[in-house]
């Protein structure tokens, strides 16, 4: 999920107002759904029969989709390694072995993923549900790199709070906080902030507050991240790690106008910064003011539209300021009772300062011209001893003298230029291109029985990039969940996309496609595996970009009481690129505990 570009990408921000929509109905009728806007799915239980037992039934009104309850259903769609350009301008996604979220509004933590967001603390009015996790991880390399690896011991702690407080009946409480510190013993300096100790606030990580008045919901909220992230927009660039923050702080609005139609409302500021002066250039804010309305004249199919408006500020100017718009339709029908369609599409338009004007006063080959010069006059001097006259010789020795001087000074000369020249390149993108052009993307779910569900997506969308102003894509995935035969999970999924980054000295097109395959199976009442495998490929327009990445992982759980449950796992990664010197090998052993209040 590009979380950091709702408002930029039109799915994220057709996304965030399905979440607040869905919250704000849960606010206004508690009894349908959870308080974080989810709906009880019911209990997969290993305990007693390996039977799942949930809310799948014919019964069940039209267009209420069927959320499974079971991993192998939340991993539809989800890669280990998969990564696609298009989140290259993103830093709310989880790294190691700490948990992400799904929605916008989801918390971080929940008790039992198999009981739907139930907590296990109640103070009063306040539900708390608490959790710790406690990892150490051996990581054989953790910059990445083909030559001069470094290996560590990274020991972590980790404390989840869900705390939800209903103040009245129009005002609500909700916090959700992941908040935790890692140690890396050996090279702290290779760390993401360069220090012994790094701090991690995981994604999803909230505040907020929901006021109803009359027909309107509003909620304020504060969403902060602070991670770990790669110096990259895929898996081969500069394997650099370092730490940034990013905190998401706005205001929403929800309004039942009728029974049929509902009007959304968002505005927020999205500040990222990385916590180290090197990758600064990445520092940005970002503004956002966008709107839906939904029309839903029967209460099963909605039809809407939505469009949003942003400011985009870098603090270092080495991408360009702008401004990005959208605006559009969407559609929501439930075919059938388990299946489902959600579509939309319009334009966009996206307008960005012009570069500062630069041209090169010297390059590589001006430098190697002038020695190759330099080099000439040398071999003159072995020709002196041919002239007999002194006073010849002194002329042509003199001659050939001031000329190497002058040659000597114009290479000084030359090359604290071009450093100088290098500097300001590489100071900036240089990317002088805006966009005008369409966009449309396209969901289908389908749950095929109580056992299998899956989902196919697929669109055509830009957004914010990294190394130049903005990235075009072409992508379309699906994956398959299924509970099979007893205690098993099995989870298929597959993306294609191609991308295409706007311009500027680093623009470069992308194909990449690749598959995920994850197995689990309770072996015991206590005993879980599970089995994962990812392979990914990616074809660069530029020389020596080519790579192909694999990823195999194995995790084995036991639940030493219902409260304490103990995991061991084990992750490869490999990348096998075109240029030699970027291949990498990378080999984690991760033990965790997990405890739950």
């Amino acid at each position: 999920m590009t979380f950091a570009q709702t408002g930029v990408a039109p799915s994220q921000t057709g996304l965030f107002f399905d979440d607040l929509r869905n919250r704000a109905s849960s606010f206004r009728t508690p009894a349908q759904g959870n308080l974080d806007g989810t709906r009880s799915s019911g209990v997969y239980d290993f305990s007693e029969n390996g039977e799942f037992e949930g809310v799948y039934e014919d019964e069940r009104p039209l267009g209420q989709r069927y959320v499974p309850g079971d991993e192998a259903g939340r991993r539809i769609g989800a890669s280990t390694y998969g990564t696609t350009s298009r989140t290259a301008g993103d830093y709310t996604g989880a790294t190691g072995p700490y948990p992400t979220t799904s929605t916008y509004f989801a918390p971080t933590y929940i008790t039992d993923p198999f009981l739907a967001g139930k907590r296990n603390i109640k103070i009063g009015p306040v539900n708390i549900g608490l959790g710790m996790n406690a990892n150490v991880e051996y990581n054989d390399n953790i910059t990445r790199r083909n030559t001069n690896k470094l290996d560590d011991i990274i020991a972590g702690v980790l404390l989840n709070t869900d705390l939800n407080w209903q103040i009245t009946e129009n005002n609500r409480l909700s916090v959700s906080v992941g908040l935790g510190v890692d140690h890396y013993f050996n090279h702290p300096e290779a760390s993401p902030n360069g220090n012994e100790l790094v701090l991690n606030v995981l994604p999803g990580s909230t505040i907020a507050f929901d006021v109803k008045v009359g027909d309107i919901v509003f909620v304020l909220y504060d969403r902060l991240s602070v991670r770990p992230v790669a110096q990259n927009d895929f898996g081969l660039d500069q394997n650099d790690v370092f730490g940034t923050v990013q905190n998401d702080a706005g205001v929403a609005m929800n309004w039942a106008l009728n029974s049929k139609t509902n009007l959304s409302l968002n505005f927020n500021r999205s500040d990222s910064w990385a916590l180290e002066e090197a990758f600064s250039a990445f520092d940005r804010v970002i503004h956002t003011i966008a709107g839906s309305l939904a029309w839903s004249p029967t209460g099963t199919y909605t039809v809407g539209v939505e469009g949003s408006f942003s400011w985009i500020n870098y603090d270092n100017e080495f991408n360009n300021d702008g401004t990005t718009a959208s605006a559009g339709v969407f559609v929501i029908v439930p075919i059938t009772q388990r299946t489902i369609l959600k579509a939309s599409g319009g334009y966009q338009q996206f307008d960005f300062d012009s570069p500062p004007v630069f041209s090169r006063q010297v390059s590589e080959a001006d430098i190697i011209m002038a020695q190759q010069q330099l080099e000439g006059i040398n071999q003159l001097y072995g020709e002196l001893f041919r002239i007999e006259d002194p006073i010849e010789l002194e002329r042509r020795t003199a001659e050939l003298d001031a000329a190497r001087l002058e040659l000597e000074e114009l290479i000084a000369f030359q090359r604290l230029q071009k450093q100088r020249d290098d500097e300001t390149e590489n100071s900036r993108s240089f990317d002088n291109e805006d966009l005008s052009d369409y966009y449309y993307n396209v969901t289908l779910f389908n749950q095929i029985n109580s056992r299998v569900s899956h989902q196919l997506s697929f669109g055509h969308e830009s957004s914010i990039n990294t190394t130049s102003n903005f990235i075009t894509a072409d992508f379309i995935s699906y994956g398959v969940g299924i509970v099979g035969w007893r205690g098993s999970q099995i989870a298929l999924s597959t993306y294609l996309e191609k991308a295409e980054e706007s311009g500027g000295r680093l623009a470069e097109d992308t194909t990449q496609w690749g598959f995920d395959l994850f197995f689990g199976q309770r072996l015991t009442k206590r005993i879980m595996l599970g089995l994962g495998y990812h392979y990914g490929n990616t074809d660069s327009n530029l020389a020596l970009r080519d790579y192909d990445q694999h990823s195999f992982t194995v995790d084995l759980n036991y639940s030493l009481t219902s409260k304490l449950n103990m995991g061991l796992g084990y992750r490869y990664w490999t990348t096998d690129a075109e240029n030699p010197d970027l291949s990498f090998d990378q080999n984690r052993v991760i033990m965790s505990l997990n405890y739950n209040f």
